[in-house]
């Protein structure tokens, strides 16, 4: 039975927006180096070349696209559904999500590698990637967290919570 109300339709497009925000990441630059005095086109080895620019499947083999499709299916199953344990995936994921970015992408960002030892005024940048996954890792997980607390428990725990209210205010 679908449950599409006012708060259904908000919380089902942020947890889209989650999760094409984690798919785009992965195509998108997820680190790159600039040097002062060559561009990544002008480096003379493919190595360096390579080392220049990290794109996001490079570094997580399409981990958070599939992560997105994940939230995406989970969105729907929470929002229009009103289903407690996709609410509860979507807070696994979003945690995951975030898991990945500042625990894995994070540290890389600021590495830079060959052309560091290269090129002495090498930089390392955070590219757009990162922050797609950092965003639709987190509105993944506050749309989670919200599904959870909107979502009515189930018949079962709400028979024994009534029960119990009972017992209590007949003691």
């Amino acid at each position: 039975m679908l449950q599409a109300g006012g708060r259904a339709w908000v919380l089902g497009a942020a947890g889209l927006a989650a999760g094409v925000l984690l798919i785009l990441s992965e195509f998108t630059h997820l680190a790159y180096v600039k040097t002062i005095t060559a561009s990544c086109s002008d480096l003379s080895t493919s190595a360096l070349r390579d080392s220049c620019l990290t794109v996001g499947h490079e570094s997580h083999h399409f981990a958070l696209g599939l992560l997105g499709l994940f939230v995406i299916i989970m969105t729907f199953g929470a929002a229009a559904g009103g289903s407690r344990p996709a609410a509860i995936a979507l807070v696994v994921a979003g945690a995951l999500g975030l898991g990945i970015a500042l625990l894995h992408d994070l540290p890389n960002t600021g590495k830079k590698g060959e052309i560091g030892i290269a090129f002495a005024h090498a930089e390392a940048h955070k590219g757009v990637g990162f922050w797609l996954e950092v965003v639709g890792s987190s509105l993944a997980l506050a749309c989670g967290l919200a599904a959870t607390w909107r979502t009515p428990p189930r018949r079962g725990e709400r028979r024994h919570r009534a029960t119990e209210a009972e017992d209590a205010a007949a003691a």
